[in-house]
């Protein structure tokens, strides 16, 4: 079991030659018309344009970041440079990651708008490759960075001593954090505000119909359904399976010197969470194999299938490779004052804790679908948006709030089992078995935006109303699913960052903090504040970048002569049935292509950079002063009442956003009431629009951006937990 590494190493390998041939299968596909081919170089361009801009401040945050972390490591006894290594790898590697899977997908959606002139069948095909090429990508690059850098120990380093390399290992999660902040705060603020940037310029200027290239704001909008939907959601749960795989084996530390692990395999208990997310990539190949569809309810009943497929193959070969690296019982003593405690464990509890997480992640993803999609919430919030305004606001708002407890039981009875069988261990290792299957999960939610830009971009092609139908449908699948994912990466963050407070508590040896001291309930309500004003800062960003997005708009409209033209014909013909001449025609025709697209990009980011100030002091400045100046017990009461308050605030707020966007999907298919049909021009679709506008910084910004926070912060505390102690 010595080379167990290797190996591990070969099946991530493995599962990047299969990214490589589903994405060069897509590359393959013919990508359409030349004004086709133009409009998606605008969006791919566009779509890089603010990673490249993003990155190179990210690029000063992180040699800043390292600084501190060299520091931290010279003047901690555990530590070393390695933790600065492995804060570089991690950065380095989600950023990698994120790079290249807006790369892939912002190839794919022209060839999946002209496949779709072909067939609904050829076009998934196409789009759910890519999705898949994606979604196993992050989970290998994850497993060959920890992996490599866990080999490097072994080769270099044996000396340091395992808990030394383990700390270091840290610095991957802080890294994998940092840029899961950047991508999810900046990110999400850019996408959002440039959704709400176009509905102001439509607003200010009626006479500019949707889905033009005249408009910048239409190009800056589906730059931005890629940079929130395929990096940010892949860099989020990048850092939930690298943080929780660590929390496994720094919790796995006391197991090591067990005399019956010594005899079996030392290394067990440390490399057994890696070993489950390795296997998790060969699960979800197998489920995105099995994948299939012609119609929409043929694909839910083909990805379900899937899902639980591969669900079932993991757990199957988690039971044997945790009968294979580890002894069936083993003890671990402990000293409590004058006293020696001895714990007994099995292996079976590890499988129990393992089977506990996989089957959270499935009831998580059947809760969330009834809650916000397919039950009777979404039907309530329907009947309420005939009452008005404020009826269906207060109705998604209670719905979300309803909607808590749910995946708040699932993810409490997931931590009390898994900590019954192993402690805290157990808890890190049910968080890697909900994890394990994520290469499954980020298929579909890379899809969604693929199937967005592809609609998007058949309109503005002027393809078919077959085709437009196709795209259509195509999309409204990724749709429902990525509602499903917002709630599965909110509950699967809590889980992990409980896993990282358990290593915390180990590391620190707190046992147990006075609840009665002023101190301590003056931390915990501290930290059960801060989510709420960290959403309150990341929400208020929206609307300002939003405004700095119009006035760009604005500005190209009154310089550039092309789109200046246009825009006075599209002026002469609003309300107009009849149809602008030739001559006119080809001065519109002009237009298309003469906006400065990158620009309007690269002002949004910086703009959404400068809004990132405040959220950035929230989730590692203050972890960081109230370890140094409070100690450890009180950094261990603020995590106490900042995860959890932080866990239900995302959950209430995605599923309150997401159940306002179903309610008016379904309106806009058409509903009857009191005997008659509304639809997509009736009052009550104006009623279910607001809503689903007040849903979409709840859904797409501040939940996510809850997400990085909460582990975010308990990473920092990992971190400086040797030297608050």
């Amino acid at each position: 079991m010595e080379n167990l590494i290797y190996y591990l190493i070969g099946i991530a390998v493995l599962g990047l030659a299969y990214a490589l041939w589903k994405t060069r299968k897509v590359f393959l596909q013919e990508e359409g018309t030349q004004k086709m081919k133009d409009t998606s170089s605008y969006i791919s361009s566009a779509s890089l344009t603010f990673i490249k801009t993003e990155y190179k401040v990210l690029s000063v945050f992180v040699v800043l970041l390292g600084v501190l972390l060299f520091l931290q490591s010279r003047s901690v006894e555990d530590s070393n440079i390695f933790l600065v290594v492995s804060f570089i790898v991690g950065a380095t590697f989600s950023a990698l990651a994120g790079y290249l899977s807006i790369y892939a997908s912002s190839k794919t959606h022209s060839r999946t708008a002209n496949d779709a002139e072909t067939s609904i069948s050829k076009a998934f095909t196409t789009a759910f490759s890519s999705g898949s090429a994606v979604g196993i990508a992050y989970i290998t690059l994850a497993v060959i960075g920890l992996a490599g850098l866990f080999l490097s120990y072994q080769l270099f380093g044996i000396e340091w001593g395992l808990t030394t390399a383990l700390n270091g290992l840290t610095g991957f999660a802080l890294g994998a954090s940092t840029v899961a902040l950047f991508d999810r705060i900046i990110g999400g603020v850019y996408a959002q505000a440039a959704d709400e940037g176009k509905a102001l310029v439509l607003k200010s200027e009626e006479a500019i119909p949707e889905n033009t290239l005249v408009n910048p704001a239409e190009i800056a909008n589906n730059a931005g359904i890629n940079v929130n939907n395929v990096s940010g959601a892949g860099s989020d749960l990048f850092e939930s399976f690298v943080a929780a795989i660590i929390a496994a084996m720094l919790l796995a530390v006391p197991f090591v010197n067990a005399d019956a692990i010594q005899n079996y395999f030392s290394f067990g208990p440390v490399l057994l969470p890696l070993t489950i997310m390795a296997i998790g990539i060969l699960s979800s190949i197998t489920g995105n194999f099995l994948v299939r569809t012609v119609e929409t309810e043929s694909f839910w009943t083909s990805y379900r299938f899937s899902t639980y497929i591969s669900a079932a193959i993991l757990a199957t070969a988690s039971f044997f490779i945790i009968k294979y690296m580890l002894p069936a019982e083993w003890e671990v003593s402990k000293s409590i004052g004058n006293s020696l405690m001895i714990t007994k464990y099995q292996s079976l509890g590890i499988f129990w804790a393992t089977f506990i997480g996989i089957g959270s992640g499935v009831l998580l993803g059947l809760f969330t679908d009834y809650f916000t999609i397919s039950g009777k919430p979404v039907n309530s919030v329907i009947e309420k948006s005939f009452k008005g305004y404020s009826s269906n606001i207060l109705s998604g708002l209670s719905t979300g709030t309803l909607s808590t407890f749910a995946p708040v039981l699932i993810i409490a009875i997931a931590i009390a089992g898994s900590y019954y069988f192993v402690g805290f261990y157990g808890v890190a290792i049910a968080a890697v078995g909900l994890l394990a299957n994520t290469g499954i999960i980020l298929a579909i939610n890379s899809y969604s935006p693929i199937t967005k830009n592809a609609d998007s971009l058949a309109k503005m092609s002027a393809l078919s109303a077959e085709t437009i139908q196709t795209t259509s449908e195509l999309k409204e699948i990724g749709n429902r699913k990525v509602l499903i994912v917002k709630g599965f990466t909110v509950s699967a963050a809590a889980l992990t960052a409980f896993a990282l407070f358990g290593a915390f508590i180990q590391k620190t040896g707190i046992s147990l903090f006075q609840i009665s001291d002023p101190l301590i309930i003056g931390a915990i309500l501290t930290g059960a504040m801060i989510p709420f004003v960290f959403s309150a800062v990341v929400i208020n960003a929206v609307g300002e970048v939003a405004n700095k997005i119009l006035n760009e708009v604005n500005r190209q409209f009154n310089e550039i002569p092309q789109l200046k033209a246009a825009l006075d014909i599209y002026k002469k013909y609003y309300g107009d049935p009849n149809v602008p001449n030739e001559e006119e025609q080809a001065v519109l025709e002009d237009a298309e292509g003469k906006a400065e697209y990158n620009d309007l990009v690269i002002l949004s980011t910086y703009n959404s950079v400068r809004e990132l100030i405040i959220p950035l002091a929230i989730a590692i400045a203050i972890p960081a002063i109230v370890g140094y100046f409070g100690g450890a017990e009180l950094l261990a009461g603020l995590l106490t009442g900042l995860i959890p308050v932080g866990f239900i605030l995302a959950i209430s707020q995605a599923n309150s956003g997401a159940v306002w966007h179903s309610a008016k999907k379904e309106i806009a298919k058409g509903v009857v009431w009191n005997g008659e049909t509304y639809g997509t021009h009736s009052e009550v679709y104006e009623i279910a629009t607001e809503g689903d506008n007040v849903g979409k910084p709840l859904r797409n910004v501040s939940a996510p951006a809850l997400n990085i926070l909460i582990k975010l912060s308990t990473i920092i505390a990992l971190i400086i937990a040797s030297g608050i102690i």
